[in-house]
């Protein structure tokens, strides 16, 4: 029988839990996942080094419990099915929703050959999900195809697919080196005009107007407040 005095200890117990994760995550985001221990983690949130073991035994526990909140997530996202043919700008926006996505959890991204070596159950999960990411794009492409928006020869949509999932998993690591210093949405608004860009040679007649329509969208995107 769950009495009161032990649901209040259950319920305090999963506060912890879940304020390590939302430190750890804050904390692995700004500082690079290497540069943060544990003994780090536990002085941020103000509990000794061994109340956070009691939750999570090591590092590598918190990043696994991360990458399951993440998964969820994205997954939800990109398994999203496509009910209508989306606009241009529609599709625009859906791939903000992922890079936002991917821009929450930018750690395990910017550090993914280091992490996956100690946490080596991920890598089968990540694969799936990076197949996840090319059904997707592949999904856009074909309906921008259907609407005769674009067209494409032999292969190439296939080929243009894996290069956005790609994009969509290498780009931050790309900025975190050469524009270090960027804030999230410009980070976001920068990887979703790559993404259009890459589309553009497709584009099927005059790509003047898309073109100017991606430059005055995103020019707009990027000049909102955060």
């Amino acid at each position: 029988m769950t009495t009161p005095r032990k649901s209040a200890v259950k319920v305090a117990k999963i506060k912890t839990r879940d304020r390590i994760l939302k430190v750890s995550l804050a904390l692995f985001n700004t500082e690079g996942e290497a540069q943060v221990s544990t003994v780090d983690i536990a002085a941020v949130l103000g509990i000794s080094p061994g109340n956070l073991y009691y939750h999570f035994r090591g590092k590598e526990a918190i990043i696994e419990a991360l990458f399951d909140e993440f998964e969820t997530e994205l997954r939800q996202v990109l398994s999203a099915p496509i009910e209508k043919p989306l606009s241009l700008e529609d599709n625009w926006i859906f791939i903000y929703i992922i890079f936002e996505e991917i821009n929450d959890f930018r750690f395990f991204y910017e550090g993914m050959s280091s992490i996956l070596e100690r946490c080596a159950s991920l890598r089968p999960r990540l694969a799936r999900l990076l197949a996840l990411k090319k059904s997707t794009t592949l999904s856009i492409l074909s309906s921008l195809e259907g609407q005769k928006l674009v067209r494409f020869e032999e292969n190439e949509k296939e080929r243009l697919s894996d290069r956005l999932a790609a994009h969509l998993t290498f780009w931050l690591q790309y900025r975190a080196i050469t524009e270090a210093q960027q804030s999230d949405r410009a980070r976001i608004n920068d990887g979703v005009y790559s993404a259009v860009m890459q589309i553009a040679p497709y584009v099927v007649g005059d790509r003047s107007d898309y073109l100017k329509g991606a430059a005055k969208y995103f020019a707009a995107q990027g000049a909102r407040k955060p």
